[in-house]
């Protein structure tokens, strides 16, 4: 207006020079005016100065929204539907998104607390750069933003995975004045856990007590976490042993926390020790803490350890779940006690427990024959539980440690007919069952069909075609393997040479059998001791003592060739492992410093 008003006075004095360049000030702040608006139209963050941040975390702050369209005007936009659609958060991400867009570029937001919904809504979504933007959009309504908006921020930022932009979060956090508390930390250290960063986490963990913020078990619970996630059990039993030295005892968070820890390590002995530590705080356990103890059992084959802490939970008025009830059974199970994990079955039944595939696949696993694992595909159905590949994988296996081989096959085309396509391990497990049966036809007719089914066979396959065609003394079957092996870009192992090897020597193939051992010599593969004793008694046939004697020489490998994929320990003896030799240290109490012990600042 006041560049059409002096335009104005400047043609009615006859001044035309002026009068044009009036003019054109006149239409600068016309265009300028319709920039504006058409920014704000398609929803353009503003962005706001960060010192603190610098411009490479100030680029991400502008987010263009893209396929916005106009909508109606803003005397018509109800901005109570609109959030009231935000909060319920049931529509499609399109149209929540559009609803923001609206809310932002008609400038309806007007209070922290809608500005915080709609920062944990867009982190919902994964949209952590829309997320960042609404703090400049607060300051640009003249709104600045609290500790709630920023760490509703790094909550995003956490769900998008973001550790970098977290801590430059962090950093402006202080810059602001506004000042993190332990929920701030505690989301950046679950962020650095997320991306597998543990020394970073145990870093922002004595940053925090460096600037003296105070804080309970949470942040603390979040580094356990974190070095749980990168395989640190070590590292996060000492931040559990730390806390007593700050004066903070742990909560049932805290213990859940080293619980989870101590379960995917497989520490048995921990988990059964930190539950006691529990009741001696005066807490008590849930089943989240007996499902981590349960999970360590079930890693190291402690099946009567399982069957104890099943009593436990009864004594400490801990209902099992079907997760808890599950890890027992398979535990059982793959420890060898499968009487007992029946009879866990049966109880879950009575309990009411729901039963799923998981439960079915390793009930079916413990099940006596292949009759009574047939008949729970009738159970099944009365639960309205849907077979899987895992339950066919277990009932097949069943069905051949019994040697009911046309029970296996059947089951085989069963899975077909219900559209799931068998694997690689269920294929070898019939080829394995036909093998120990003798029935060398029906090996060659399972491989065969692997091929049109798209099923690569693997190492394992063709080590038991190997020995089924050394049982029927096919040699040059055999070695025709060996190039078919390396045409589907297989390696052959130790256990597949070795039979070769053997092969050769029974079928009195002595040339062929050098040729075997100068292909793994070749392959930088170690001989074990039969195959040495093999090789030197074929050299001593054929005259070549000092090749006999040279191979004798040789240096063996010590690993038993079977412990392969295809090999399978004894579970009774597996029970007897080192662990029961072991002494957990009892007195641990290092301060954080040694934890992050070698980690420089």
């Amino acid at each position: 207006p006041g560049a059409s008003a002096a335009a104005g006075r400047l043609c009615g004095s006859g001044r035309w020079a002026a009068t044009i360049a009036g003019l054109m000030l006149l239409c600068c702040a016309a265009t300028a005016a319709a920039v504006g608006a058409l920014c704000t139209g398609w929803g353009l963050v503003l962005l706001r100065s960060c010192p603190s941040a610098g411009p490479a975390f100030a680029d991400f702050r502008t987010r263009k929204v893209s396929k916005m369209v106009r909508t109606e005007s803003q005397d018509t936009v109800n901005r109570h539907t609109l959030l009231q659609e935000l909060r319920d958060g049931k529509r499609k991400k399109e149209d929540l998104v559009r609803n923001v867009a609206i809310l932002q570029q008609r400038r309806l937001l007007t209070k922290r607390d809608e500005y915080n919904m709609v920062i944990v809504l867009l982190g919902k979504l994964r949209l952590w750069k829309e997320a960042v933007g609404m703090l400049a959009d607060m300051e640009r309504n003249g709104l600045k933003p609290d500790l709630c908006c920023y760490n509703a921020v790094l909550k995003a930022l956490q769900i998008s995975g973001k550790f970098k932009e977290s801590v430059e979060m962090l950093t402006e956090m202080w810059a602001e004045n506004v000042l993190p508390d332990e929920v701030s930390y505690m989301i950046i250290i679950a962020t650095f856990g997320q991306a597998g960063m543990w020394v970073e986490a145990l870093q922002l963990l004595a940053d925090l007590e460096k600037r003296g913020v105070k804080a309970s078990c949470k942040p603390y619970s979040a580094a356990i976490v974190a070095c749980g996630r990168c395989g640190q059990a070590e590292k996060a039993m000492q931040v559990f042993d730390y806390l007593p030295e700050l004066g903070l005892e742990p909560d049932g968070l805290t213990f859940g926390a080293i619980l989870g820890v101590l379960g995917k390590d497989g520490d048995w002995r921990g988990t059964i020790d930190m539950l006691r530590r529990i009741r001696e705080a005066g807490l008590k356990p849930d089943s989240v803490h007996y499902l981590a103890a349960m999970n360590a059992c079930n890693r190291k084959l402690r099946g009567y350890e399982a069957l104890q802490l099943m009593v436990d939970m009864y004594k400490d008025q801990v209902k099992p779940d079907s997760a808890v009830y599950n890890l027992a059974i398979n535990t059982c199970r793959k420890s060898g006690l499968n009487e007992q994990a029946l009879e866990l079955f049966k109880e879950m039944k009575e309990e009411g427990e729901e039963r799923d595939s998981r439960t079915y696949s390793a009930v079916m696993g413990a099940s006596r024959t292949c009759k009574e694992a047939v008949a729970l595909l009738a159970d099944m159905k009365v639960d309205k539980v849907k077979p899987d590949m895992a339950v066919y994988g277990s009932l097949i296996n069943t069905c051949a440690r019994e040697g009911e081989l046309d029970q296996a096959r059947s089951l085989l085309g069963e899975m077909k007919a219900a559209d799931l396509n068998p694997d690689v391990l269920i294929y070898n497990t019939i080829i394995r069952a036909a093998h120990e049966a003798q029935q060398w036809g029906v090996v060659g007719d399972i491989f065969e069909e692997m091929v049109p089914n798209e099923v690569r066979p693997d190492v394992v396959t063709y080590n038991t075609l190997v020995k089924t065609a050394g049982d029927s003394r096919e040699w040059q079957r055999a070695l025709g393997l060996l190039d078919d092996m390396r045409s589907q870009g297989l390696k052959p192992d130790l256990l597949h040479y070795r039979s070769l090897i053997f092969l050769c020597e029974r079928c009195q193939q002595f040339d062929a059998a050098l040729d075997v051992y100068y292909e793994m010599k070749k392959a930088s593969l170690l001989p074990d001791g039969k195959t040495v004793e093999s090789l030197v008694r074929i050299c001593r046939k054929i005259g070549r003592r000092d090749l006999a004697e040279e191979i004798g020489n040789t240096k063996v490998t010590r690993s038993d060739p079977r412990k392969g994929s295809e090999w399978k320990s004894n579970a009774r003896n597996v029970r007897q492992d080192r662990e029961d030799r072991e002494e957990r240290p009892q007195d641990r109490r290092p301060t954080l410093s040694v934890a992050i012990a070698g980690i420089e600042e």
